[in-house]
Parts: C-alpha cells; structure tokens; sequence
C-alpha cells in the first residue's frame, strides 16, 4: 500500500533518556500528540480492471509538503507497465524506462480531456523523464503493443493511500479535521467526493455508497 506523508512522531532527547537510565527508572514511551490520529482503516470501492481505488484526502487548512526529490519510475519489460497504476505529485519527476530488448513507446493522454502530455519511444539505455504539472488521472499505452496499459494519478494531496483489490486501505498519522477526500476508480460511477471531519475518535472510514 501505497502511503505518503508520514508524520514523525516526538521522541525525547538522548540527554534525557540517558538522565532517566542513570537515576534507574526506564523512559516512559513518547505520546502521539492528541491532534494526530494515529491509523485509520477504510473501505473504498473495489478494483475495476485490475486497478485499484485511489483515496486522497486534502485538509480543509492546507499542510505544506515537500515534493519528494526522487523520482518515481515506471518501467517496462514483460510486455508490460511495471506498475500499472503510479501516484505522483505535481512537480515530481517519473522516470519512464524500458528494461527489456524490445521496442517500446509511451503515450501518456490526460484522461478527461483527452489530449495528449507526450508520445515517445522508450530509450533503450536510461530513462524518459518527465514532470507532470497538473493534478488529473493520465492513462499509458503503448501503440506498439496495445495490450499494455497503465495509469499516473497525479495529486497535490498530502495523504494518500492505494486500496487492496477489495477497496480495503489503511491511513497513518492524519490530522485532525476537515478533509477533501476524493476516491478514483478506473470506473467513473465509483468515483466520489465528499468531506469528512477526522477527530480523535475517528477509527475508520467508509468511502463507498453501499
């Protein structure tokens, strides 16, 4: 499962634990502070054609998060996209690579407007890179080889999780209060928004109709 922006929790400093231990009573463990709920289970939609529900949440207050530096990859080799379903951020580099002797492009299309973010021909040596700007969900192809296909989620959201092929999904360390939560799903009739307020006593969430 796919998580993003997992919060650290506070720990006490090495001065103090060393002061604890010398005067012979253990450090007591540290607390998760009360405005954090510490892990969320959930219930999305199932997969549709193999692909899984993508749950976002953007908090009512904005939370500023670094863009990760590393970029994400997609490869592929076995006639196919490896993953088939990549969330990324705005702004982060995706490498888009080609790890077998075979030729191979990508075509990645913007999938409500239909119109094209770029066609290339796999490099047979490194990496395609390219930095999605726009949040939106894009589907891949290959023309070469219309079989394969795969999908970029592309989110702003701070946190984020990929459901299990029956729409289960865990959450750490989220806020509390009032979220933009948003669900993908390859079938548009699955998809929903909707906001919901976390708090402390906040165990779960049901993102389905049923």
């Amino acid at each position: 499962m796919t998580k993003h922006a997992v919060w650290n929790r506070h720990s006490r400093s090495a001065f103090c634990v060393l002061a604890l231990a010398a005067c012979g009573s253990p450090p007591e463990p540290a607390a998760i502070p009360p405005e954090i709920t510490p892990r969320l289970v959930g219930k999305a939609p199932p997969a549709t054609g193999g692909y899984p529900s993508v749950i976002m949440l953007g908090p009512e207050v904005p939370i500023e998060t670094p863009i990760p530096v590393e970029p994400a990859l997609m490869d592929q080799y076995g006639t196919a996209f490896r993953p088939k379903l990549l969330v990324v951020r705005p702004g982060q580099p995706v490498d888009f690579k080609n790890s077998e002797d075979v030729l191979h492009n990508v075509h990645v299309i913007e999938a409500e407007t239909r119109e094209t973010e770029f066609n290339i021909g796999t490099p047979v040596v490194g990496a395609y890179r390219h930095v999605f700007e726009h949040e939106g969900a894009y589907d891949v192809s290959c023309n070469i080889h219309p079989s394969m296909a795969a999908f970029v989620i592309v989110t702003a959201a701070p946190f984020v999780a990929v459901a299990d092929s029956q729409g289960n999904f865990e959450l750490d360390a989220i806020p509390e209060g009032t979220y933009d939560v948003r669900v993908w799903n390859l079938d548009s009739e699955r998809r929903s928004e909707r906001k919901i307020t976390i708090d402390a006593a906040t165990k779960s969430l049901t993102l389905t109709d049923s």
